[in-house]
């Protein structure tokens, strides 16, 4: 029976660690964009965002829709940072086993990873490192790490057949 279960779980790490290298890849390639490449990056997301807020968008002088679209932009900018690293802390939670440290370990990467991120922007031309920015990344990845423990409660619960609200006993 340990057989089984071994090739089971070892085949999961694996595929977590590959998620886990594509986030992280994927950070490094918003990092490694230079400030004007990031600002139109997020200028596009910033005018998605404002033509699903602002449904006659379109109908807007050109003023305006700038106005509009530059006013998201910390807000889009800010919302991906979170959403990055909230993905990050959900599969670094998923990834490690101690179930005590889990959450601390899951954070800890994390944070880490968030803090080479913002170093390795000090190189980046127009770009700057903010601990700022690793702050809110770490904030994101408790969220995320949070999550994944209450994924993983309530699958458990669910295949035990036991009450969420009996774990509290």
């Amino acid at each position: 029976m340990m057989h089984k279960q071994m090739p089971e779980k070892f085949g999961r790490k694996k595929i977590i660690i590959i998620l886990l290298a594509c986030m992280m890849v994927l950070i490094f390639c918003f990092s490694a964009q230079p400030a004007d490449d990031s600002t139109e990056t997020s200028s596009r997301f910033c005018i998605i965002a404002a033509k699903i807020l602002y449904p006659d968008y379109d109908a807007y002088d050109r003023i305006t829709q700038e106005i509009i679209a530059d006013g998201l932009t910390f807000l889009v900018r800010k919302a991906a940072h979170f959403t990055e690293y909230a993905l990050m802390g959900f599969l670094w939670y998923l990834f490690f086993s101690d179930r005590k440290q889990r959450l601390l370990f899951s954070v800890g990467a994390s944070a880490l990873y968030a803090s080479s991120d913002e170093l390795h922007q000090l190189f980046v031309p127009g770009r700057s490192g903010q601990i700022s920015d690793v702050l809110l990344d770490t904030c994101g990845s408790f969220c995320g790490s949070v999550i994944a423990l209450i994924i993983l409660c309530v699958a458990y619960c669910w295949k035990s057949k036991i009450s969420v609200f009996a774990l509290r006993k």
